[in-house]
């Protein structure tokens, strides 16, 4: 039974949850019953100053981030149409600038993942499948870090503090050898601990387009190569209480993914994205946000 990849990216940490660092969740197919999916993932994201709209100034103390967060899940098919996973990260968020920087690392939040396949249709050559996404952030990673006595903001922290749930629905066509993805999620950040901390809540969309241009008859290897917009919007985030005033932004980013699976056990993931448009909430300058991410992940199936 052919399994394909889904055509997803690597977010920023304070944007959306682990569903996008772990293979096979955004989009509408799900594992065969009995069948598992484990795979690993890294993804670097870079955040270099922005100015409110699409307008970028000079940042007299040139601050960038780079944030890696090294990811492990494991999915399992309870039913034909119904998956259930965990994605444990790994986070190390860098900060430099003219007037100095730190890094902060530890294990991030682990989410619980599910995927119910609500309808799928089928012709000669062509199926498609849609399926409600689900998932759940547990507060295991620390959100209280502090520099030089200085608690950092959220979005610096490894995990969130907050037990913070996520949903949404993806549709997958796939006609031949192309692929057709769409998405759209939506997840609520809450303050659990009651520290007057919570990373902004946020929408996320996916539109893709795949083709996969090499294809052996099964179980012979393929290759795929994707085109997607990504569109995020993410709400300002919150400390002792109070909106923070240099975050939250609403972005659209393109890129593209490169797939590769030599035999049915396993798959290769290289994706890359770039933002193209923004429109940050803040008037405030210094405030970073997202210019690029990478990720390469690695799944094996039995």
């Amino acid at each position: 039974m052919r399994r394909h990849f889904a055509a997803c990216l690597p977010l920023c940490a304070a944007a959306v949850p682990a569903q996008n660092q772990v293979l096979d969740v955004v989009d509408g197919e799900t594992l065969y019953r009995g069948g598992w999916l484990v795979s690993s993932s890294i993804d670097l994201d870079r955040e270099e100053s922005l100015w409110s709209g699409n307008r970028r100034i000079d940042d007299p103390a040139q601050q960038h981030r780079t944030r890696a967060t090294t990811t492990l899940g494991a999915q399992y098919g309870l039913r034909h149409d119904l998956q259930i996973g965990f994605a444990v990260p790994y986070v190390s968020d860098d900060y430099a600038s003219l007037v100095g920087g730190s890094r902060i690392e530890g294990v991030g939040d682990v989410e619980l993942l599910a995927k119910w396949r609500f309808h799928r249709w089928d012709a000669p050559r062509v199926a498609i499948n849609t399926a409600l996404i689900t998932s759940l952030s547990l507060p295991t990673g620390a959100n209280d870090e502090t520099v030089a006595g200085v608690e950092l903001s959220p979005e610096r922290q490894p995990g969130s503090g907050g037990l913070d749930p996520a949903i949404g629905v993806a549709i997958t066509p796939e006609p031949g050898r192309w692929r057709f993805n769409a998405a759209i999620l939506r997840q609520l950040r809450h303050d659990t601990d009651g520290d007057g901390d919570r990373l902004g809540s946020s929408w996320y969309g996916e539109l893709a387009v795949g083709n996969r241009f090499w294809l052996e008859p099964y179980p012979g290897p393929f290759m795929r190569l994707d085109a997607f917009a990504h569109w995020y919007d993410e709400s300002n985030d919150r400390q002792d209480g109070a909106d923070l005033a240099n975050t939250g932004t609403e972005r659209l980013a393109v890129g593209g993914t490169w797939a590769f699976r030599p035999r049915p056990s396993l798959d290769f993931q290289l994706t890359v994205e770039a933002v193209v448009w923004r429109d940050a909430n803040a008037n405030a300058q210094g405030q970073l946000d997202d210019a690029w991410s990478a990720q390469f992940a690695i799944g094996y199936r039995f």
